[in-house]
């Protein structure tokens, strides 16, 4: 059997079915003793002036998010054979961007029509515009588009 560079691959993650059908996609994709990471990027709530001083929400509910998902995939990557991981960046979700170490990219597509669309595809587009390693974008329908 012949060695290969042990990849690291990011997955975003926020909940929803896409980010769990890339997730998979990852897992599924990702050779043996590769580093799978759900990476999940919450941003904080700052209320304005109406009070006082502004605050932010600690990353509690981010935190519990991120973990009901890690535990959901742990038995996918053990079958795989895949090591999970999972890593919380506070910020905007273009960070993920910023992921140290990566070989790999992968993103779920929002797939919503008209206004929200644009605004909710402008994370997955500015990503593929920017990224530094190859992007895959796992639309609605789990058809697979990489860059």
């Amino acid at each position: 059997m012949s060695k290969h560079h042990k990849q690291r691959i990011a997955v975003g993650i926020d909940g929803s079915e896409n980010s769990r059908a890339a997730a998979k996609w990852a897992i599924e994709h990702a050779r043996q003793s590769d580093t799978v990471v759900l990476v999940h990027v919450w941003h904080p709530y700052v209320y304005g002036t109406e009070l006082a001083t502004a605050f932010t929400i600690d990353d509690t509910a981010a935190s519990e998010l991120l973990e009901r998902e890690f535990v959901r995939f742990v038995p996918l990557a053990k079958e795989h054979e895949v090591m999970l991981k999972r890593d919380l960046i506070e910020g905007d979700a273009r960070d993920t961007l910023n992921i140290p170490n990566i070989d790999l990219l992968v993103i779920g597509a929002r797939g919503h029509s008209g206004i929200a669309g644009i605004l909710l595809g402008s994370v997955a587009d500015y990503v593929t515009r920017h990224a530094t390693v190859p992007v895959v974008v796992i639309p609605p329908d789990n058809r697979v588009t990489t860059k």
